[in-house]
């Protein structure tokens, strides 16, 4: 795993330039639930637009994006350090966050983490209905730090979602997966 070169949003924000290296979109739509993606842009391709996807017109959604020339990795704050502060007050208000990253897997498949394991169990049964794989374990991205940006609403418990490169490189794909999200946080609502 390669070291980031911010530990903060304040470290990074003195180095880069918002709207030149990077950008912060947010709809608040005063859901109980936000989704993110908290390294969107060109740092994991196409988190932006799948938490958009599961997001909808329903739920909550804040993308920090990089789109830099080149070297968006540099953008990159690791979970348990995110502390940008529009994410840090949406999520202040939302009972449950729901992260989406990206990982370098070939396979179609999504890992699965965070503290909620109910919210996990719900997302996990949808994506089975759905004909999306999951890992069946996950012990590289489990998202159990308590300062995991997933586990910081309200309830203290979320769920981080790992979404593999053949997964991403599939629109059709894609799309049955942020459907498959959706009604699962729909189902959790309820």
């Amino acid at each position: 795993m390669t070291k980031d070169t911010y530990t903060s949003f304040e470290e990074l924000k003195s180095h880069e330039e918002i709207n030149r290296d990077y950008k912060i979109w947010t709809g608040d739509v005063g859901s109980p639930i936000t989704i993110m993606a908290p390294h969107g842009g060109r740092i994991e391709p196409r988190t932006s637009y799948i938490a958009r996807k599961i997001a909808g017109d329903k739920f909550n959604c804040y993308c920090f994006e990089g789109f830099k020339a080149g070297n968006n990795s540099r953008l990159h704050i690791t979970s348990h350090n995110f502390d940008e502060p529009q994410a840090l007050k949406l999520i202040a208000r939302s009972q449950t966050v729901v992260t989406v990253h990206a990982c370098t897997d070939k396979d179609s498949r999504v890992y699965l983490g965070g503290l909620d394991k109910k919210l996990i169990s719900t997302i996990a049964g949808r994506l089975k209905a759905g004909g999306i794989a999951r890992a069946r374990t996950n012990s590289k991205y489990p998202g159990l730090n308590p300062d995991n940006i997933c586990n910081r609403g309200a309830a203290q418990k979320g769920a981080q979602l790992e979404v593999s490169r053949g997964l991403r490189d599939d629109l059709n794909q894609m799309n049955l997966l942020t459907a498959a999200i959706h009604a699962a946080l729909t189902d959790f609502m309820a």
